[in-house]
């Protein structure tokens, strides 16, 4: 017997849940050549849709920002959880160069790297 039940598409906020989940569980953004259109293909979106999205559900951010902010949450969760790990490999880990790193870590916190660090 067939069901007559339709299959219901994914909202905005599962499509950006989903997106989140890959990005931060898959570590996709510790990837520096990590771009808008392997989203866009990973999910079938178009940029428009993910832009929406990205707007609504990260805070108005836009993609390279929102991958930044995902990197520089997970970089302040090594500096204080893995000290033995230098600046310049939390900074490769997390997939930014270390002058680009400590630029965005100090506009983000206030604070360097080595000043979180203490």
């Amino acid at each position: 017997m067939q069901s007559n039940r339709v299959r219901k598409r994914p909202t905005d906020q599962d499509l950006f849940q989903a997106i989140d989940t890959a990005i931060r569980e898959e570590r996709l953004y510790a990837d520096n050549t990590l771009q808008r259109r392997d989203i866009l293909l990973r999910f079938g979106l178009r940029r428009q849709h993910l832009n929406a999205i990205l707007s609504q559900y990260a805070y108005g951010q836009s993609f390279p920002a929102y991958i930044n902010t995902i990197r520089l949450q997970e970089a302040e969760k090594l500096l204080t959880e893995h000290p033995e790990m230098t600046i310049t490999q939390i900074a490769r880990t997390v997939g930014l160069s270390l002058a680009n790193f400590r630029h965005l870590f100090r506009q983000r916190f206030g604070l360097t790297p080595s000043e979180i660090r203490g």
